[in-house]
């Protein structure tokens, strides 16, 4: 990469490091899964797959969250990031036992589950990233994540599958808390990224690339289990 890759400063720095991602946000926002689930023809085995493996997951967010936390530069940002931390670890939890209860998962299966390749390529890309960049290195691969899952839960939210764990899983993300945190997100990358030196800002979009590859991948493993 040169320096003319870093960002010229026209539009929104955020709107630029998602257009970077093609074609893998496109993969990732109009995934198969993405697909079978807003019409409800996904099978259980393959969600089931990805649920046990996304609540694994679940525990890397929020340390990644607490993380972004004690790096962010004012009171405000802490305050904001503390909210969304209390969320993962209080209702979006309950979803998951409720969920994995209505399948038949036993509990130590999901509670300490084997985790898949992908699942510890995620986590230790998303820890690493963490401890070796700053603010806006956490908050790229933060947002690329979360920003993922808002839009393919738009893209589905009108289809209303008749399982009630399918559909609360798409409502989950289209719930107007959800796309405020993604929009609160999207605005600080707005604000510092375009202080960034280039070639920062090239490590911030490297990470952004990276992240949306492996949601496409994550998505990729739930029908592992079909081979």
């Amino acid at each position: 990469m040169s320096d003319s890759e870093a960002f010229d400063g026209e539009g929104r720095f955020s709107d630029w490091l998602r257009e970077r991602s093609e074609p893998a946000w496109e993969e990732a926002t109009r995934h198969r899964f993405v697909e079978e689930l807003g019409d409800d023809t996904i099978d259980d085995a393959v969600f089931e797959r990805y649920l046990v493996q996304d609540y694994a997951f679940l525990e890397l967010g929020a340390r990644t969250t607490a993380l972004a936390v004690s790096q962010a530069p004012s009171m405000d940002e802490m305050a904001r990031l503390s909210e969304q931390l209390s969320v993962l670890t209080g209702s979006e939890n309950d979803y998951f036992e409720r969920a994995f209860a209505e399948l038949g998962v036993p509990e130590n299966e999901w509670r300490k589950p084997e985790l898949e390749g992908v699942t510890r390529a995620f986590t230790d890309f998303m820890l690493r990233a963490a401890h070796e960049g700053s603010y806006a290195e956490s908050l790229s691969t933060t947002l690329a994540a979360e920003w993922v899952y808002l839009e393919w839960a738009r893209h589905v939210a009108d289809r209303e599958p008749e399982r009630w764990y399918l559909d609360e899983w798409i409502e989950i993300h289209v719930v107007d808390e959800f796309e405020e945190y993604v929009e609160w997100l999207r605005g600080e990358l707005d604000d510092h990224g375009p202080e960034l030196s280039p070639r920062r800002q090239r490590r911030v979009a490297e990470l952004f690339e990276r992240t949306v590859d492996l949601e496409v991948a994550f998505f990729d493993m739930a029908y592992d289990i079909e081979s």
